[in-house]
Protein backbone atom coordinates (compact mmCIF):
# COMPACT_ATOMS: atom_id res chain seq x y z
CA UNK A 1 0.00 0.00 0.00
CA UNK A 2 1.52 3.07 -1.08
CA UNK A 3 2.30 5.98 1.27
CA UNK A 4 -0.37 8.57 1.03
CA UNK A 5 1.46 12.21 0.02
CA UNK A 6 -1.70 13.82 2.07
CA UNK A 7 -0.66 15.60 5.33
CA UNK A 8 -1.22 13.72 8.63
CA UNK A 9 -3.75 16.74 9.65
CA UNK A 10 -5.63 18.85 7.07
CA UNK A 11 -4.10 21.10 5.05
CA UNK A 12 -7.24 22.03 2.50
CA UNK A 13 -4.06 22.98 -0.41
CA UNK A 14 -2.46 19.31 -0.44
CA UNK A 15 -4.05 17.57 -3.24
CA UNK A 16 -3.87 13.92 -4.31
CA UNK A 17 -4.88 12.87 -8.06
CA UNK A 18 -6.35 9.56 -8.82
CA UNK A 19 -7.91 8.10 -11.65
CA UNK A 20 -10.86 5.49 -12.23
CA UNK A 21 -10.55 2.32 -14.35
CA UNK A 22 -12.15 4.52 -17.19
CA UNK A 23 -9.73 7.38 -16.82
CA UNK A 24 -11.55 9.75 -14.84
CA UNK A 25 -9.88 12.07 -13.27
CA UNK A 26 -10.52 12.93 -9.82
CA UNK A 27 -8.77 15.03 -6.37
CA UNK A 28 -8.83 14.53 -3.16
CA UNK A 29 -7.98 16.63 -0.70
CA UNK A 30 -9.04 17.01 3.46
CA UNK A 31 -12.19 17.86 3.86
CA UNK A 32 -13.25 21.56 4.98
CA UNK A 33 -16.59 23.35 6.31
CA UNK A 34 -17.22 25.06 3.23
CA UNK A 35 -17.45 21.29 1.58
CA UNK A 36 -21.03 21.10 2.80
CA UNK A 37 -22.32 22.07 -0.06
CA UNK A 38 -21.00 19.75 -1.96
CA UNK A 39 -22.12 16.99 0.49
CA UNK A 40 -25.75 18.51 0.33
CA UNK A 41 -25.56 18.19 -3.50
CA UNK A 42 -23.87 14.49 -3.43
CA UNK A 43 -26.64 13.75 -1.00
CA UNK A 44 -29.58 13.85 -3.80
CA UNK A 45 -27.24 11.77 -5.96
CA UNK A 46 -27.49 9.30 -4.02
CA UNK A 47 -29.32 6.02 -4.75
CA UNK A 48 -31.83 4.99 -2.16
CA UNK A 49 -29.91 1.60 -1.46
CA UNK A 50 -26.67 3.33 -1.57
CA UNK A 51 -28.33 5.93 1.18
CA UNK A 52 -29.15 2.83 3.36
CA UNK A 53 -26.14 1.45 3.14
CA UNK A 54 -24.32 4.46 4.25
CA UNK A 55 -26.59 5.64 6.58
CA UNK A 56 -28.56 2.47 7.76
CA UNK A 57 -31.95 3.94 7.61
CA UNK A 58 -34.29 4.92 5.03
CA UNK A 59 -33.84 8.36 3.69
CA UNK A 60 -35.88 8.93 0.35
CA UNK A 61 -38.39 11.63 2.08
CA UNK A 62 -36.00 13.33 4.59
CA UNK A 63 -36.49 17.03 4.87
CA UNK A 64 -33.96 19.11 3.02
CA UNK A 65 -33.34 21.21 5.73
CA UNK A 66 -32.29 18.15 7.39
CA UNK A 67 -30.08 17.37 5.10
CA UNK A 68 -28.81 21.17 5.59
CA UNK A 69 -28.04 20.34 8.53
CA UNK A 70 -26.28 17.19 8.41
CA UNK A 71 -24.01 18.06 5.47
CA UNK A 72 -23.01 21.02 7.79
CA UNK A 73 -22.21 19.21 10.64
CA UNK A 74 -20.04 16.40 8.75
CA UNK A 75 -18.62 18.93 7.06
CA UNK A 76 -17.24 19.98 10.32
CA UNK A 77 -14.02 18.59 11.41
CA UNK A 78 -12.02 17.89 14.82
CA UNK A 79 -8.92 17.49 13.31
CA UNK A 80 -7.76 15.79 16.66
CA UNK A 81 -10.23 13.30 16.52
CA UNK A 82 -11.72 12.81 13.19
CA UNK A 83 -10.11 12.93 9.35
CA UNK A 84 -12.43 13.02 6.18
CA UNK A 85 -11.58 12.82 3.20
CA UNK A 86 -13.29 14.25 -0.10
CA UNK A 87 -13.41 12.90 -3.60
CA UNK A 88 -14.01 16.03 -6.13
CA UNK A 89 -14.53 16.12 -10.09
CA UNK A 90 -15.43 18.97 -12.15
CA UNK A 91 -18.89 18.89 -13.76
CA UNK A 92 -20.58 21.85 -16.14
CA UNK A 93 -21.66 23.05 -12.99
CA UNK A 94 -19.19 23.76 -11.07
CA UNK A 95 -17.50 21.26 -8.57
CA UNK A 96 -18.73 18.11 -7.55
CA UNK A 97 -18.44 15.48 -4.32
CA UNK A 98 -18.26 11.73 -5.81
CA UNK A 99 -17.37 10.09 -2.56
CA UNK A 100 -15.95 10.76 1.31
CA UNK A 101 -13.80 8.59 3.49
CA UNK A 102 -13.20 9.21 7.16
CA UNK A 103 -13.24 7.99 10.12
CA UNK A 104 -13.76 9.37 13.82
CA UNK A 105 -11.99 8.09 17.42
CA UNK A 106 -13.89 6.27 19.91
CA UNK A 107 -13.91 7.69 23.42
CA UNK A 108 -13.83 4.67 24.64
CA UNK A 109 -11.16 3.48 22.68
CA UNK A 110 -8.94 5.91 22.09
CA UNK A 111 -6.46 4.02 19.45
CA UNK A 112 -9.27 3.04 17.44
CA UNK A 113 -11.52 4.75 15.05
CA UNK A 114 -14.64 4.12 13.47
CA UNK A 115 -14.34 4.37 9.73
CA UNK A 116 -17.07 4.95 6.68
CA UNK A 117 -16.83 5.32 3.39
CA UNK A 118 -19.71 6.12 0.59
CA UNK A 119 -19.19 6.54 -3.08
CA UNK A 120 -21.23 8.10 -5.30
CA UNK A 121 -23.38 5.44 -7.73
CA UNK A 122 -22.33 6.27 -10.91
CA UNK A 123 -18.62 5.68 -9.35
CA UNK A 124 -19.34 2.63 -8.04
CA UNK A 125 -16.88 -0.13 -9.53
CA UNK A 126 -14.48 2.35 -10.91
CA UNK A 127 -11.62 1.84 -8.34
CA UNK A 128 -12.11 4.84 -6.75
CA UNK A 129 -13.38 3.40 -3.61
CA UNK A 130 -10.34 1.26 -2.73
CA UNK A 131 -8.01 3.94 -3.76
CA UNK A 132 -9.66 6.48 -1.47
CA UNK A 133 -10.42 3.48 1.40
CA UNK A 134 -6.36 2.98 1.04
CA UNK A 135 -5.27 7.07 1.46
CA UNK A 136 -7.98 6.63 4.43
CA UNK A 137 -6.09 3.72 5.98
CA UNK A 138 -2.77 5.37 5.68
CA UNK A 139 -3.78 8.74 7.52
CA UNK A 140 -5.45 6.51 10.58
CA UNK A 141 -1.73 4.86 10.04
CA UNK A 142 0.37 8.11 10.42
CA UNK A 143 -1.94 8.64 13.51
CA UNK A 144 -0.85 5.18 15.60
CA UNK A 145 -4.10 4.24 15.37
CA UNK A 146 -4.70 -0.05 15.89
CA UNK A 147 -8.28 -0.66 15.06
CA UNK A 148 -10.07 0.66 12.36
CA UNK A 149 -13.96 -0.93 13.00
CA UNK A 150 -16.55 -1.13 10.30
CA UNK A 151 -20.32 -1.48 10.63
CA UNK A 152 -22.14 -2.47 7.43
CA UNK A 153 -24.60 -5.12 6.32
CA UNK A 154 -23.96 -8.36 6.37
CA UNK A 155 -24.44 -8.22 2.39
CA UNK A 156 -22.73 -5.56 1.56
CA UNK A 157 -20.01 -7.06 -1.03
CA UNK A 158 -18.54 -3.85 -1.93
CA UNK A 159 -17.71 -2.86 1.54
CA UNK A 160 -16.45 -6.14 2.38
CA UNK A 161 -14.44 -6.80 -0.68
CA UNK A 162 -12.44 -3.26 0.12
CA UNK A 163 -11.43 -4.53 3.87
CA UNK A 164 -10.12 -7.71 2.17
CA UNK A 165 -8.19 -6.23 -0.42
CA UNK A 166 -6.66 -3.95 2.04
CA UNK A 167 -3.78 -6.26 2.76
CA UNK A 168 -4.44 -5.94 6.41
CA UNK A 169 -5.34 -8.31 9.16
CA UNK A 170 -9.02 -7.66 10.43
CA UNK A 171 -11.37 -9.97 12.39
CA UNK A 172 -15.30 -10.13 11.60
CA UNK A 173 -18.85 -10.16 13.55
CA UNK A 174 -21.85 -11.08 12.78
CA UNK A 175 -25.37 -9.69 14.83
CA UNK A 176 -28.88 -8.75 13.43
CA UNK A 177 -27.89 -8.62 9.68
CA UNK A 178 -24.78 -6.40 10.85
CA UNK A 179 -21.38 -7.29 9.98
CA UNK A 180 -18.52 -5.30 12.37
CA UNK A 181 -15.04 -5.65 10.87
CA UNK A 182 -12.18 -4.74 12.93
CA UNK A 183 -9.42 -3.88 10.81
CA UNK A 184 -6.18 -4.00 12.52
CA UNK A 185 -3.81 -1.36 11.65
CA UNK A 186 -1.59 -3.12 13.92
CA UNK A 187 -1.64 -7.03 14.62
CA UNK A 188 -3.69 -7.50 17.58
CA UNK A 189 -4.85 -11.01 19.16
CA UNK A 190 -7.72 -9.34 20.67
CA UNK A 191 -10.67 -8.16 18.25
CA UNK A 192 -12.55 -5.34 19.15
CA UNK A 193 -16.54 -5.07 18.47
CA UNK A 194 -17.13 -1.99 20.21
CA UNK A 195 -20.60 -2.11 18.13
CA UNK A 196 -22.13 -5.15 18.45
CA UNK A 197 -20.09 -6.96 21.32
CA UNK A 198 -20.35 -3.54 23.38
Amino acid sequence: MPQTPLPNHPDHRATVNLETHDGRQVRVRHMRQSDAILLNRMFYKLSPETRYRRFFVPLNHVDEERVTREAERLATIDPLNETALIAIIDEDDGEACVAVARYACLSNHPESCEGSIVVRDDFQGSGLGRQLFDLLIQVALAHDLQHMILLTHADNSGMIALVQRSGLPYKSHMSDGLYEIDLQLKKSEQPLFPFTLG
